[in-house]
């Protein structure tokens, strides 16, 4: 959603209105439905659609209040958790959850949410701690890399980050480790323009001998060009058309 304006996100938000206002905060229904109310929900609070934002931060709440007894509905808890992660209380307060839960999944919903702050600097204490692997567990660093590039105030920042830490990673992950790769896949994932080729393209020539031994350096180049050619060729047709509806 990064590469559209506000009022852009607004007629997004006002097309799939209907469908949002229909899904109900629970696990019920069948398997394509589950999925449609999973992801409508969180677009919803995504584009902070009041109505979803509200429920999802009372959601929160109550659970926080319940002191993990209370079971939050499987297809919406990222969507939960990833609105109360908003302040400053509900990201510290996952993240002290995150360190006590015994669940795996939860851990990973925690994480997501976590990633999807809006804060910088706390995009940034995420990875520092994934990278220490004292609080966050080294084994989920890639894949908090992985959320934070996905999240348009982190993407740059866990490009930045992989750069800057390079051989700390390579000697705590390996070099052929799918950590590795994740890493290098994700934080290239959102680039899609010729200057960002350029910096990842002087990038992996900087570690030359390493990237050659890495098909993952090489799925990233693909993986970013063709995201420049799809912008180039779509992306200014489709705020047109969006131009168009608004009026």
């Amino acid at each position: 959603m990064c590469c559209f304006s506000v009022s852009e996100q607004k007629y997004i938000l006002q097309f799939f209105r209907t469908v949002i206002d229909q899904q109900t905060w629970s696990d019920s229904g069948t398997v394509s439905e589950r999925r449609l109310r999973s992801e409508v929900l969180s677009l919803a609070c995504h584009l902070e659609y009041p109505p979803c934002v509200e429920r999802a931060n009372q959601h929160f709440k109550d659970w926080l209040r319940s002191n993990g007894t209370l079971n939050l509905p499987t297809d919406v808890a990222e969507t939960v958790f990833s609105v109360g992660a908003q302040d400053d209380y509900g990201w510290t307060s996952l993240l002290h959850i995150y360190k006590i839960s015994l669940s795996e999944a939860q851990k990973k919903k925690i994480l997501f949410a976590l990633a999807t702050s809006r804060d910088t600097d706390k995009l940034q204490r995420l990875l520092a701690m994934g990278l220490e692997g004292e609080v966050i567990r080294s084994q989920d660093l890639s894949y908090v890399v992985w959320m934070v590039a996905r999240n348009p105030k982190g993407y740059h920042l866990a490009w930045n980050f992989v750069k800057q830490n390079w051989d700390t990673l390579v000697e705590k992950f390996q070099l052929g480790s799918s950590c590795i790769r994740s890493m290098i896949v994700g934080t290239t994932g959102q680039f899609s323009f010729p200057e960002e080729l350029t910096e990842v393209q002087q990038f992996f020539e900087s570690i030359k001998e390493q990237a050659s031994q890495l098909r993952a350096t090489q799925i990233a180049l693909d993986n970013l060009q063709k995201n420049i050619r799809w912008v180039q060729r779509n992306l200014e047709t489709l705020r047109n058309w969006l131009n168009e509806q608004m009026k």
